[in-house]
């Protein structure tokens, strides 16, 4: 064992690791002259944003800031009053409606040129002009470019004065009493002219829609609305159908062309007079109108007397009050 520990190598190095003195010494150096020299540490500085000069660019926060640097400048001057603008509006205690009585049917229009200065107006001053200096000599004025002496007398015809703008060369008059009225197309899809007349021109090769449903007025819709029957009937299959109010019976026998007369009703609903069925039973057994076999039976038609009677009433309605007035 003894022999073993002798072999063993022994190590006569040894490493030891080495702080930074330089990085250390700085850092020391720096706490120190933090500690004695604390005023002398440099402050932070901002930088200042640049104003836009670009116009088109806006915003109302400058404008605030301009605002208050005023009003602090116009509280330390008191020289400067600020006078603030204000509007104020006074009622006229009128009761009718503010311009013309007729809502406007006798205005003219004002964005067209006046009257005594348009083309036909200056046209008519120099009509009047030559007129006066006919025969007369050249007194040396100079009247305008449009008053020219004219050796050609223009004369009415039958489209209209001299001065018009039938007979005349130059811009026409524009009508006083014109009016213009706009109308709003929400469905431009549809053919108007076969939504108000059921007729278009261009038949099916018009390439907008032909519908002639009906829609419901906005008032009508807040009426249902407020009322809660807003669609309630959407589910209605014959919500759309409109009731045959009229009774499909014949006001005159079909045989004699005549009033009826005791009327009967044959099995085929068909109605005669009672004399014109029998006759015509003698002949044939069947149906005067549809040819089915009657087998001779023949019911009174309860409807069609009913009819009649009523019919009777109301044309004696009138004679008794007659009588009653007499």
């Amino acid at each position: 064992m003894a022999d073993e520990s002798e072999t063993k190598p022994s190590s006569a190095f040894t490493f030891k690791k080495r702080r930074n003195q330089a990085v250390r010494r700085k850092k020391e150096s720096d706490e120190s002259e933090g500690s004695n020299n604390e005023e002398e540490r440099p402050a932070v500085v901002r930088k200042e944003k640049k104003a836009k000069t670009n116009l088109m660019v806006q915003s109302t926060a400058k404008a605030r800031k301009k605002k208050k640097d005023t009003n602090d400048s116009d509280d330390s001057d008191d020289s400067s009053e600020h006078e603030d603008v204000s509007v104020s509006y006074r009622s006229k205690r009128l009761t009718g409606p503010e311009g013309p009585s007729d809502m406007g049917a006798t205005a003219t229009i004002e964005i067209e040129t006046e009257k005594d200065r348009d083309a036909q107006a200056q046209f008519e001053r120099a009509l009047a002009i030559n007129k006066e200096l006919k025969g007369k000599e050249d007194d040396k004025v100079y009247r305008g470019m449009q008053n020219y002496q004219q050796f050609y007398e223009k004369r009415d015809t039958a489209q209209g004065n001299a001065s018009s703008g039938m007979v005349r060369k130059g811009p026409i008059r524009a009508p006083s009493n014109l009016r213009s009225t706009v109308r709003w197309d929400y469905q431009p899809d549809i053919c108007k002219d076969y939504k108000e007349t059921g007729f278009c021109g261009f038949g099916d090769s018009c390439k907008f829609l032909h519908d002639r449903s009906d829609y419901k007025f906005g008032w009508q819709l807040e009426r249902e609305m407020a009322e809660g029957t807003y669609g309630g009937d959407d589910d209605d299959p014959h919500k759309y159908e409109i009731a045959d109010m009229t009774d499909n019976l014949p006001f005159k026998c079909f045989i004699c062309r005549q009033t009826f007369k005791d009327p009967i009703m044959t099995k085929c609903n068909h109605y005669f007079c009672e004399k014109c069925a029998l006759e015509n039973y003698k002949k044939s057994t069947r149906c005067y109108i549809c040819n089915a076999q009657t087998s001779g039976v023949f019911n009174p038609a309860k409807e069609i007397i009913a009819r009649m009677k009523g019919e009777a009433e109301e044309a004696a309605e009138p004679q008794h009050d007659s009588d009653d007035s007499d």
